[in-house]
C-alpha cells in the first residue's frame, strides 16, 4: 500500500513538473511552457537591504524571450572580479539555505520577474583567525540548467575560511524575498 501512494506521489510530481504550476498571470495549465534557456535570460544585482548583521543582495532574473519555466536555487561564488573580471575564487561558496526544501515551479513571463535572496555576512562579525576576511569584487552566478555561469560586478567582503555567503530559492518578485 505505501508504495503504491509513493508511486502515485511521483506520477502527480512529474506531471505537475512536465505540464507546468499555474501561477497567477501564467499561462494556462494546458499549454506546455518550455524551459527557460541561457541566452533568455537577463541576471542582474537588485537593491540591497540589510538586517542583522547581514546584507541580502536580490539577484533578479528576467526574461527576454517568450513565457517560460525555471525552478531552483542559483549556486553563488565570490571571485576577485575587478576591471578584468577575475574568476578567482574568494572564499567558499554560498551555502544554500534552501537544502530540503522542494522548488517551486515558476512561469516567467514578460511581464513579471524572479528573485533569489544572495546574503553576504558582515565580515567583521567574525574572529579575524576564523574568517580571514578578503575583499571581492563580483560574484559568479550558475542556476543549471537554465543560467551558465555569469560574472556579476558586486564589491563585497567574504570571509575565506568559513563560508559567510548564502543563497536561497527563487521567489516571485525582486527583493528575493
Amino acid at each position: 500500500m505505501t508504495s503504491l501512494r509513493f508511486f502515485t506521489s511521483a506520477g502527480l510530481l512529474a506531471s505537475t513538473l512536465a505540464f507546468g504550476a499555474c501561477a497567477p498571470g501564467s499561462p494556462a495549465a494546458s499549454a506546455v511552457v518550455k524551459n527557460c534557456t541561457d541566452v533568455n535570460i537577463h541576471l542582474h544585482v537588485g537593491v540591497a537591504q540589510g538586517a542583522a548583521g547581514t546584507i541580502f543582495y536580490p539577484l533578479v532574473l528576467t526574461t527576454t524571450g517568450p513565457a517560460c519555466a525555471l525552478w531552483g536555487t542559483p549556486m553563488v561564488q565570490p571571485v576577485v572580479g575587478g576591471a578584468i573580471h577575475s574568476r578567482l575564487s574568494v572564499g567558499p561558496a554560498a551555502r544554500n539555505l534552501s537544502r530540503g526544501e522542494m522548488p517551486a515551479h515558476h512561469i516567467l513571463t514578460r511581464a513579471h520577474a524572479l528573485s533569489a535572496a544572495f546574503g553576504v555576512s558582515e565580515s567583521g562579525n567574525y574572529p579575524a583567525s576564523t574568517c580571514r576576511p578578503r575583499n571581492a569584487g563580483g560574484i559568479i552566478v550558475t542556476l543549471a540548467p537554465f543560467v551558465r555561469p555569469r560574472y556579476l560586478t558586486l564589491p563585497i567582503s567574504v570571509c575565506t575560511q568559513i563560508a559567510s555567503t548564502t543563497t536561497q530559492l527563487l521567489s516571485p518578485g525582486t527583493t528575493g524575498a
